[in-house]
């Protein structure tokens, strides 16, 4: 059997590794490997919905951080559209929106790191490539972070996971509520498979 090298993600931290790994299409691979025009080269329909990206970004971390006691920094970036950062003494929270990766087209990632500052120091990495976006879609960005937190050790990449197929869940879930010892289900008795009869 031959070794798959892995494919690493264009994560906007140099120095903390992202893995693409299973359930995740072939376009949305290619794309996530890929290096984004930057913000001189964007159009003006491109400069329109990182804005409002931006915006829905702004208003998603604020809600987050009134309910959770968070304070968030926009910092400025070159490469990016936006840059937050949402932190307390617990966790922090870093939201980059990428540029979009061709001159033609308006698709761009919003990446979301979730670190756990105490406890565990688990680590989540979360994305969503879209043509737009709403509060709910980052703030549901946001979530899968901090669902997808691991702990990492020393240098090891985060892997990060796409949806696996239905017929797949529902395999497992038909493995999963098997009987643990082998034996099938009692079938019903006459009397309780048709009391009307």
């Amino acid at each position: 059997m031959t070794d798959v090298k892995p494919k690493y993600a264009n994560f906007p931290e140099r120095e903390f590794k992202v893995v693409i790994g299973p359930n995740i299409n072939a376009s949305t691979t290619k794309t996530l490997t890929r290096m984004s025009i930057g913000t001189y080269e964007m159009s003006f329909t491109q400069q329109e919905k990182g804005t409002a990206t931006t915006e829905c970004a702004r208003l998603a971390l604020g809600g987050l951080a009134r309910a959770t006691g968070l304070t968030v920094t926009k910092e400025a970036h070159r490469d990016f559209v936006a840059c937050f950062v949402a932190q307390n003494a617990e966790q922090k929270i870093q939201l980059w929106i990428t540029t979009p990766f061709e001159l033609t087209q308006a698709g761009h990632v919003v990446w979301c790191k979730f670190s756990e500052l105490g406890g565990e120091g688990k680590i989540g990495v979360a994305f969503k490539l879209s043509t737009g976006y709403t509060a709910d879609d980052i703030l549901n960005v946001v979530k899968a972070a901090q669902k997808a937190a691991v702990k990492l050790e020393g240098d090891e990449p985060f892997t990060i996971k796409g949806n696996p197929p239905p017929r797949f869940v529902k395999k497992t879930k038909a493995a999963a509520d098997a009987p643990a010892d082998g034996t099938a289900a009692a079938p019903a008795s006459p009397e309780t498979a048709n009391p009307a009869g």
